[in-house]
């Protein structure tokens, strides 16, 4: 019988995104009733404790108005708060919560007028945040059960979001960055302190389950962490704080042999808290619409997988494909497989938060026209979710059998859609005109009027 230390160490070794999460999940169920001082004294409150230093990773919030000493549990790697430009009235959205520490200063800043929203996946946390709130009097802090990878919060909400030490515990940062992008509104802006590495880890410390859910082995180096927020769709990303982490050696000892500490120490490789800040473009955003080329392939794909859209089938050379950027970044695709004057229409997909642009209607639009400029006659397309929407494009709905058979035989129709999916059509033929009707326009070579 495998213990759970060692199931964490295989997840650990196979980089499985749920059992990593499991991990951190049953330690912040343990830290959220652990003493604070235990908690500042190691990495997160997980792992050693070191008896030489007493804050490794956490700042001082008393200093701040909104603190509340029964929230504060001792973890953290800054104080995004003090860096988030909150105003009155704005909502802010706090990930990973914990009891509420964040909340609740961030709640003095946007005042009774404004509204703060704290997410963590952890019961406990949840649990001690809401008797928490509910003893300070505060009826406009709430907090949500969820993972910051897929927020239970709609589209476009937040002026500001904040958040302390948590990006590192997430297997998929770059999912978390898309999120915060769709849950925050046009014009909005975070404030984030996290952990990143320069340079390496040595071998043992990446392996070590404490040191994962400690906010250490979890962390991704400094340049790539600003890239995933670019990446994003974020602009005027500034470091507005860094400090150096430094590990003392009764804690890594647990871990690294005397000469592996040596080794650690003299090289240039570190740890380093930042807090970083990003805004979301406006909505005055221009959308640029583009052919694909073999290049745009990885992207895309992408894309099209936090759509749930298949892409086994998916051409690497992404003929017939247009892409929708904003300054630069994905936000939408659309592509069609050509069979003589026949077209499959596939690959519809726009980022969550850029649903408000009309993106879907201009891709397919001018995919059409291509079509037409090609002399295509009919256009089909199968679908689980936007029959409705293809409905008011001009397709309607048809039976399987009424499908050509070359299109019917790609995998899209054969295996990757489900028996369940809607099958639509729609004709773009120019009709023929009668000389007949012609000869009875004004609009004639004797009308005298052209």
């Amino acid at each position: 019988m495998l213990t759970t230390y060692q199931n964490h160490l295989i997840a650990m070794k196979e980089n499985n995104d749920a059992a990593l999460k499991e991990i951190v999940r049953q330690k912040y169920a343990e830290i959220a009733e652990q003493d604070p001082a235990l908690n500042a004294a190691s990495c997160c409150g997980s792992g050693p404790v070191s008896q030489k230093v007493y804050k490794i990773m956490a700042d001082d919030y008393t200093q701040f108005d909104g603190y509340a000493a029964e929230a504060d549990l001792g973890l953290g790697c800054g104080l995004p708060t003090q860096f988030a430009q909150i105003q009155k009235g704005n909502v802010v959205i706090d990930l990973g919560s914990g009891a509420g520490n964040d909340c609740f200063v961030a709640r003095h800043e946007t005042g009774a007028e404004g509204k703060v929203i704290g997410i963590d996946f952890t019961d406990a946390m949840i649990s001690r945040a809401r008797i928490n709130a509910e003893k300070l009097g505060y009826n406009n802090v709430e907090f949500r059960q969820g993972d910051i990878e897929a927020m239970p919060v709609n589209d476009n909400v937040a002026d500001v979001v904040v958040s302390n030490c948590v990006l590192n515990l997430v297997p998929n940062k770059r999912n978390v960055f898309t999120e915060i992008f769709r849950v925050m509104k046009p014009g909005g802006h975070f404030s984030i302190s996290d952990i990143v590495l320069l340079g390496e880890l040595p071998e043992h410390l990446k392996e070590a389950a404490e040191m994962y859910a400690g906010c250490v082995s979890g962390a991704i180096a400094k340049a790539e962490y600003l890239g995933l927020i670019q990446e994003a769709g974020f602009e005027n990303i500034t470091l507005q704080k860094q400090k150096a982490i430094f590990l003392p050696d009764d804690i890594l000892e647990k871990y690294l042999s005397a000469e592996e500490i040596a080794s650690f120490r003299a090289d240039e490789s570190g740890i380093e808290s930042i807090t970083v800040y990003a805004e979301k473009p406006g909505i005055d955003i221009a959308i640029e619409i583009v052919e694909a080329n073999a290049s745009d392939y990885t992207e895309v794909v992408g894309l099209l997988r936090s759509e749930c859209l298949p892409t086994e089938d998916l051409n690497p050379e992404l003929s017939h494909f247009l892409l929708a950027r904003a300054k630069g970044v994905l936000v939408g695709a659309a592509g069609m497989e050509v069979f003589g004057t026949d077209v499959l229409l596939r690959s519809v997909a726009v980022r969550k938060d850029f649903r408000n642009y009309r993106i879907a209607q201009r891709l397919t639009n001018d995919l059409v026209k291509q079509a037409k400029l090609s002399g295509i006659q009919d256009l089909y397309l199968i679908t689980t979710t936007a029959d409705s929407y293809f409905e008011k494009q001009g397709y309607s709905r048809v039976v399987r059998e009424a499908v050509p058979t070359l299109i019917q035989s790609t995998l899209q129709f054969s295996s990757l859609c489900p028996d369940t999916a809607i099958t639509m059509h729609r004709n773009i033929e120019k009709p023929l005109v009668k000389l007949t009707d012609i000869q009875a326009s004004c609009c004639t070579p004797d009308s005298g009027c052209c």
